[in-house]
């Protein structure tokens, strides 16, 4: 039950009472003091002024000998995302309840994200050497950190943590899901099948690692690990996910089987309806499709999916205001956001009614909070579509006054000077590009995408020696950016017959990316103007197999006539002719070699 702020206020000053403040310097103030902060968090939180109520509560904590404030201090914090103020509140609530489970869990998730990965794994550490049982505290551990955003270090965390308690299945089923939320498959591999080797009959880790083995195409091995399982379980949950590993791995036929007989033995059971809808989707039999999608809509925990679906199944049936209507009814969830981004898109492409899209957009934002700057990007992007760059400037610096420093507008605000810019060179107004791009710097000063995409607008004006320049600053600030190292390797090569400089550049940018179809494309024409022809040859050939390119095969009709292979040249040169007649390497290359 929640309680009003009032109740809140007088709970923590009743409570506050009789709180111990004799170790406490007495200035004759502190019960004032404690009392005021009190009275202020809770204003501020009134106000929702949230940033300002965790500094009043901080205070409060700080004063306070109670662990009450320090635990609601350091909860709103982590609820907002203060992590400064956050990490004060949880050392100070570890302070007053050393034995509080949370309190070290909260000063262990805020030390990392602060990025003291080292004094949070110290913490955990202790918090699991006081736990009863250390397979079980590992599990809460990791369940929470499951909530943060920041993968990388929370995967970095875990792994210390299972690197120091390998005997704990716990711990490497968490850390095989962490990997798998990353995409980093043969490490969730490789701790799934250590889960099922400490625990051979924990049936989620089975199925988990069958899961894992069926999305890295190893899907018999999957499926015969986890078959024995489905046929001697009385488990409805193994066996429903066993046929929807079937119908991962492409054997929809026995997945259908498997499907009918759960629903035979489990009439309108809304797990099997949704495989079974998932299914005929997949096999194009969207009426039957549509049959399992509508019988979901009324079941709460699928009816926002089962609508988005059914507006996919009408687009496809070229029904767009049925489409329209299911996509207007899914207004959250991870479907949300695509599903009105389509609506407005039939309004746009196929009704034609542009305003209308643009409406459904806006309308759509201001009913629901949580998508406002998805449709305020969406609105940005549509107008830049309808050539309305003007507007959709100031539809994301509108944005930007509610929401300052916003760093998804921000970018969207970066991205329109960016095509303003490539619409002005479309356009051959270089100069309107070139000022474009300056307000851009002026206000995102040393922006990277700004500034590379100064450099190709320099190349564009002839200003080579200026675009080499820039680019050369772009890779000092970004040394491991192959694309970055590779667009000044081929500049210097192909227009500024600096020869060493570029290979050592694009060499640089293969090690990095050593199956770049572009790059590997660069390290054959910088060894052709340096005369290793063969060689160069070599890499060309690659590159037109990885990508055939009308420009790569210029590069390889050129290496061949300085070879002396005339004929190939010119066979070659005719083959690209009738497939590209009009493309402008293959000019370059006839004005040059005079073919």
């Amino acid at each position: 039950m929640a309680m009003s702020s009032k109740t809140i206020v007088a709970l923590a000053l009743g409570s506050l009472a009789g709180c111990a403040t004799s170790n406490l310097p007495s200035n004759g103030n502190t019960r004032v003091d404690l009392d005021s902060h009190v009275l202020l968090a809770e204003l501020a939180r009134e106000r929702e002024q949230l940033s300002e109520s965790a500094e009043h509560y901080l205070a409060a904590a700080l004063i306070s000998e109670e662990p009450q404030l320090a635990g609601l201090a350091t909860e709103m914090a982590h609820r907002i995302g203060l992590n400064d103020i956050g990490l004060a509140a949880a050392r100070r609530w570890r302070e007053l309840d050393p034995n509080n489970f949370r309190s070290s869990q909260f000063l262990g998730l805020f030390m990392l994200r602060t990025g003291d990965l080292e004094g949070s794994v110290a913490v955990y550490e202790e918090l699991l050497a006081t736990a009863r049982n250390r397979s079980a505290g590992l599990a809460l551990i990791i369940e929470a950190l499951f909530e943060e955003d920041d993968e990388q270090s929370v995967f970095a965390l875990v792994s210390r943590l299972v690197e120091n308690h390998p005997d704990i299945a716990e711990g490497h089923y968490g850390l095989a899901r962490l990997a798998l939320r990353r995409g980093s498959y043969e490490p969730a591999i490789l701790n799934a099948r250590r889960t099922t080797e400490l625990r051979p009959e924990w049936a989620e880790a089975q199925l988990l690692l069958a899961r894992l083995l069926v999305l890295t195409g190893r899907a018999e091995e999957g499926l015969a690990l986890i078959e024995p399982l489905a046929a001697a379980s009385e488990d409805l949950e193994i066996r429903l996910q066993y046929a929807e590993l079937l119908l991962s791995a492409g054997r929809g036929a026995d997945a259908r089987v498997r499907l009918d007989a759960i629903l035979a033995e489990n009439p309108g059971l809304p797990e099997a309806i949704r495989a079974l809808a998932f299914l005929t989707l997949t096999q194009n039999e969207l009426e039957a499709s549509k049959g399992y999608f509508e019988q979901l809509r009324v079941q709460s925990r699928f009816r926002e999916e089962a609508f988005f679906y059914l507006g996919r199944i009408a687009e496809a049936e070229e029904q767009p205001l049925q489409a329209m209507r299911s996509y207007s009814r899914v207004t959250s969830g991870s479907n949300a956001v695509e599903a009105q981004l389509r609506a407005a898109n039939m309004l746009y492409t196929q009704l034609g009614d542009e305003e209308g899209a643009l409406q459904h957009l806006r309308e759509f934002g201001l009913a629901s909070p949580d998508y406002e700057i998805e449709m305020l990007i969406a609105e940005s992007d549509l107008l830049v579509r309808m050539n309305n760059n003007d507007e959709a400037m100031q539809r994301i610096a509108d944005g930007l006054e509610h929401h300052p420093e916003n760093r998804i507008l921000e970018q969207a605000k970066l991205q329109i000077y960016i095509v303003q810019a490539q619409a002005a060179v479309a356009a051959d107004d270089l100069d309107l590009a070139d000022d474009l791009l300056r307000d851009g710097l002026r206000e995102y000063p040393g922006d990277r995408s700004l500034r590379y995409a100064q450099a190709l607008l320099y190349q564009e004006q002839g200003r080579l020696r200026r675009a080499a320049a820039a680019l050369e600053s772009l890779v000092a600030d970004a040394p491991e950016d192959a694309g970055l190292l590779n667009a000044l390797g081929y500049l210097l090569t192909d227009s500024l017959d600096r020869h060493e400089q570029a290979f050592d550049y694009i060499e640089r940018a293969l090690t990095l990316e050593p199956d770049n179809a572009a790059i590997i494309d660069s390290m054959g024409w910088v060894l052709f103007h340096l005369g290793d022809y063969e060689a160069a040859l070599d890499y060309l050939q690659r590159a037109y197999e990885l990508f055939p390119d009308p420009e790569v095969a210029a590069h390889i009709i050129d290496v061949y006539w300085a070879l002396g292979d005339r004929a190939e040249a010119q066979a070659l040169f005719e083959r690209q002719l009738t497939q590209h007649p009009d493309d402008p390497h293959l000019e370059d290359v006839k004005q040059r070699i005079g073919l």
